[in-house]
């Protein structure tokens, strides 16, 4: 089977089970940040490639996964980018059709901010999961979701300014504006069946409330 649909998994705090076990069913590949192969042993999931500098993750347990399964290690050294940066670009160089990431929470808060600008440094369709939310950059071709209830809370963040923002099926609909960095597009919220979002320059940050 093609491996298309990848599930990376950062080393921290995880989502309830209710969110984290259908992402590893639908996964083909599951990604280990470092030291989060130890919450995978711990979890029972199956993991097929650990990457990092493996600076988090013990020789004890490494030997433990080499033992009890056939898990590819790719240690990449350098601290220029994260180990989610890292695992982003290798799942983007192999041609993943959906990228779903856990593991972002708790810890150092510098830690959960660099996990969310990872999505900026390297561009993909990857999702960050929390327990309360999902986080995406958005592509520039725009976003529709026509499965949303009614009421949801959303936010966009801007990376640096966005220009030519149009938000139809929102509460606070925008036509053609410009978003700043700051706190404009915190907590807006859904009306209609659809929520459309398109811009024509910059990075913009979808944090979708579940």
């Amino acid at each position: 089977m093609a491996e298309h649909n990848y599930l990376i998994i950062a080393n921290g705090h995880w989502p309830e089970e209710e969110i984290w076990r259908p992402l590893v069913k639908n996964a083909n590949h599951v990604v280990a940040c470092d030291g989060a192969a130890h919450q995978c042993l711990e979890n029972h999931v199956k993991m097929q490639t650990v990457i990092g500098d493996m600076d988090s993750l013990s020789k004890e347990i490494q030997s433990q996964i080499q033992r009890e399964t056939n898990v590819q290690f790719l240690r990449q050294e350098g601290q220029d980018e994260n180990d989610l940066a890292k695992a982003l670009k290798w799942v983007k160089n192999r041609g993943a059709s959906s990228i779903e990431v856990i593991g972002i929470e708790g810890g150092d808060p510098a830690h959960q901010f660099a996990a969310i600008f990872a999505l900026c440094e390297v561009p993909t369709n990857a999702r960050l999961h929390t327990s309360k939310s999902t986080i995406e950059l958005l592509s520039k071709e725009g976003y529709k979701n026509c499965s949303i209830e009614k009421n949801t809370l959303f936010s966009l963040f801007s990376i640096g300014d966005v220009q030519g923002i149009q938000i139809t099926g929102a509460k606070w609909n925008l036509k053609d504006e410009t978003l700043h960095p700051g706190t404009q597009g915190l907590h807006n919220q859904t009306q209609d069946e659809c929520l459309e979002i398109e811009f024509t320059s910059g990075q913009l940050l979808l944090f979708l409330d579940r």
